[in-house]
């Protein structure tokens, strides 16, 4: 009898093994099926110059948790609503935008994403949302002194506007 119970112990810890394996194995699938298919994003972003400063908006979390304000397009929105829709929902700011200033791709983690950066100007004062779940604060800083933990992608927008250029194509880095 004993012989019985020990057997049908190895034989429901080898059942248990097994499926944490194939547990394991079909979320690794699931993540490299994503991987490829993931439709593409479209996600916009805007300089909103005032004078000589921008405005940038701080996350809740993150190493660098300042960027130019932006966000998702959401279906049958039009790249220049959602640049000003998201500068108004983060900012609480209307915006004139002027131009396009280019578009950038960031395929990290899977993600197959396009981002188009437009520059625009306040048409108002700033806003910001209180109590704002993805936004804790908005504000104008100097464009050559920006905040440190203003994240990589948002400085390298920030570097072609100063520079001058438009039309910039590449890599959001």
């Amino acid at each position: 009898m004993q012989t019985n119970i020990s057997e049908k112990k190895q034989i429901v810890s080898v059942r248990e093994r097994t499926l944490d394996i194939l547990y394991k194995l079909a979320i690794g699938a699931r993540f490299v099926l994503w991987y490829i298919i993931r439709p593409t994003k479209m996600g916009v972003r805007v300089l909103v110059i005032r004078g000589e400063e921008i405005l940038l908006v701080r996350h809740r979390s993150g190493s660098e948790p300042w960027s130019i304000p932006g966000g998702g397009v959401k279906a049958r929105e039009s790249l220049e609503t959602a640049a000003r829709r998201e500068v108004l929902e983060e900012a609480g700011c209307p915006i004139q935008l002027e131009r396009l200033h280019g578009i950038f791709y960031n395929f990290s983690q899977g993600y197959n994403n396009h981002i188009a950066v437009f520059v625009g100007r306040p048409l108002a004062d700033l806003h910001p949302p209180v109590g704002n779940l993805e936004i804790a604060e908005a504000r104008y800083v100097p464009l050559h002194a920006l905040i440190e933990t203003t994240d990589v992608g948002s400085r390298g927008r920030i570097a072609e506007y100063l520079r001058g250029e438009t039309g910039v194509t590449g890599k959001w880095e």
